[in-house]
């Protein structure tokens, strides 16, 4: 069950009075993670101070969360009791120390794990997630699952999204998602101009396959990208041939 908020809560408290350093307060929460303690550490966590609560989530997502690399159990253990159980508080500091993970390639994402969470997730949770998510998975499947968890199936949501994050495994399964519209041209006229908007390569490579792939006619911009209609029927084969060639130039 939630725990309610109020505008007292550290949450909303000016970030003037945060302390990056609190050595006592760090053993305890560190001394919680190493027992794989989570409730115990939710019900410390719920007895802090405003003050020490802010400290608190500043250790948690800057020092603690990203030395588990080699403890992922108890990351998403943590993940699950914590952000299910007071999302406004929580998210953003697991968010951030996930990434960090995932980035230094020390972990995977846990699908599980993310899917009783998305049981619980609020329409801005779900928002957040995948605006923090997105833009730094490295699969299509991971891209996929992400999608079926925390977005509608409409494609315009998706295409958002996808997007929105700009990258490759994401621009593979937009256009994957766009040939379920190819006779909406006016829509895909959208999505190509709003490519063309976001202003780097990439996106401009896809706006030009969009052009070509689905015959859209005169765009507002000159593409380097021209593939012939043998380099487009390959964009079907896989994201492996999907990458080459949009990565062409």
């Amino acid at each position: 069950m939630a725990i309610s908020f109020h505008l007292l809560h550290p949450l909303f408290i000016n970030m003037s009075i945060l302390k990056r350093h609190n050595p006592v307060l760090e053993r305890r929460l560190q001394a919680y993670l190493g027992a794989d303690d989570i409730q115990g550490l939710r019900s410390f966590l719920e007895g802090l101070s405003n003050q020490d609560f802010r400290t608190a989530g500043f250790l948690l997502g800057e020092k603690l969360l990203p030395k588990l690399a080699n403890s992922p159990t108890v990351f998403w253990n943590s993940f699950l009791i914590l952000v299910s159980s007071n999302s406004k508080a929580y998210l953003g500091t697991f968010l951030k120390a996930a990434i960090t993970l995932y980035s230094a390639d020390h972990f995977k994402l846990d699908i599980l794990t993310l899917q009783q969470f998305a049981d619980v997730a609020s329409p801005i949770d779900c928002r957040k997630l995948l605006l923090s998510l997105l833009p730094v998975v490295r699969t299509v499947e991971e891209v996929r699952s992400l999608l079926h968890l925390f977005c509608s199936d409409d494609i315009s949501a998706q295409a958002f999204y996808l997007l929105s994050a700009g990258t490759l495994p994401c621009y593979y399964e937009m256009f994957q998602q766009l040939k379920k519209v190819e006779h909406d041209t006016k829509l895909l006229r959208t999505y190509s101009v709003q490519l063309m908007q976001r202003g780097d390569n990439l996106s401009y490579n896809m706006a030009s396959i969009l052009q070509s792939y689905f015959a859209l006619g005169e765009l507002p911009g000159t593409f380097s990208l021209r593939l012939r209609d043998y380099e487009l029927s390959r964009l079907d084969g896989s994201f492996e041939l999907f990458k080459k060639e949009i990565l062409k130039i």
